[in-house]
């Protein structure tokens, strides 16, 4: 191996070291700038080596070099992860879809993988392989939801396998690190970051839209309108015990009666509400049926012709006025 290739491939891992620890969590935003060079120039090399040439065919490519086909798929991954001013992220996602782009036509130009790309039209490779056209859209292919689910479930599944496949290969090179290890663990790693890819740029493809119009409320070019709240399909909930309860009291408090007439009468005269009446003494007559009563009054020493005219007049008053006859208007 030539001089230059061994410090392309030992640029290519410290690079490969910030890759893995962005995967873990740890992103240091000056880092990744360093990375993005590095990768660049990285790409500017292997170019004017000639390392990768269309006219070769996957097996004639020397096992050290085909780990260098990730650089693409890593400039993609960090232009996705960069953080900072919003008014970029536009900028930084469809540097991160052409990246990702550009890593998956490689392999298949390549046959590393076999799976169709969308973006691509029917006639987007020739006869050897070359991308001739591509289709420029933010919008994922229209395929239904179900379809697509499938798709998900199917490919992180392949993913977990690929992944479960690189960690015992890579206890196997720790063994024995021979020339068919290392290319049967480069091929595993450049199919799992192509599932990573397509999975990204599907996200890209959603992301991308809201990135674009949240720059055109910015500039005032779009005007932000909230969704309107969803309508409750819920039937309407009456208060009421029953149905019939209501149609036939109404509504409830205070149209339902608690207590009868007489009910009423008793606790307003206990209350002093229908000032002091003469307290009345009922004698039954034995013998006689419960109608038949003869009431006699408590007279006291009250004598007068006065007193005696008005408890006569009180009597024939009772004979056609029942108790709580005035309470024509529900008072008290």
């Amino acid at each position: 191996m030539a001089t230059d290739e061994i410090s392309l491939l030992q640029r290519f891992e410290a690079c490969q070291q910030t890759i893995s620890d962005l995967e873990n969590g740890k992103s240091d935003q000056e880092r990744l700038q360093n990375t993005v060079e590095e990768l660049h120039k990285l790409e500017k090399d292997i170019e004017k080596l000639s390392m990768f040439s269309s006219n070769e065919d996957f097996t004639e490519l020397p096992s050290n070099s085909l780990q260098l086909l990730l650089v693409s798929a890593y400039l993609g991954y960090i232009a996705e992860n960069i953080t900072g001013d919003p008014d970029k992220r536009p900028t930084y996602l469809k540097a991160a879809r052409a990246y990702y782009r550009t890593y998956l036509e490689k392999l298949l130009a390549y046959n590393v993988i076999a799976f169709k790309l969308p973006w691509l039209d029917d006639e987007g490779l020739d006869d050897e392989g070359q991308v001739i056209e591509e289709k420029e859209t933010t919008e994922l292919p229209k395929i239904d939801h179900s379809i697509r689910r499938q798709q998900k479930i199917q490919r992180i599944q392949t993913l977990k396998k690929l992944e479960e496949a690189l960690a015992q290969l890579k206890k196997e090179r720790e063994r024995n690190d021979d020339e068919a290890t290392l290319r049967e663990f480069t091929v595993v790693l450049l199919r799992s970051w192509a599932l990573k890819a397509m999975t990204e740029l599907e996200a890209i493809a959603e992301e991308l839209p809201l990135a674009e119009h949240f720059i055109k409320v910015q500039l005032g070019q779009a005007i932000h309108k909230p969704s309107a709240p969803q309508k409750s399909s819920l039937p309407p909930f009456i208060i009421a015990k029953t149905e019939e309860q209501r149609k036939v009291f109404g509504l409830g408090y205070p149209s339902i009666p608690t207590y009868t007439v007489d009910q009423w009468y008793d606790q307003m005269q206990q209350k002093g509400r229908f000032g002091k009446v003469d307290k009345l003494q009922t004698v039954h007559i034995d013998g006689t049926k419960e109608d038949d009563v003869v009431e006699k009054y408590d007279d006291g020493e009250d004598e007068s012709e006065e007193g005696r005219q008005k408890k006569i007049q009180w009597d024939e008053y009772k004979d056609w006025h029942r108790r709580g006859y005035g309470n024509t208007h529900n008072k008290g």
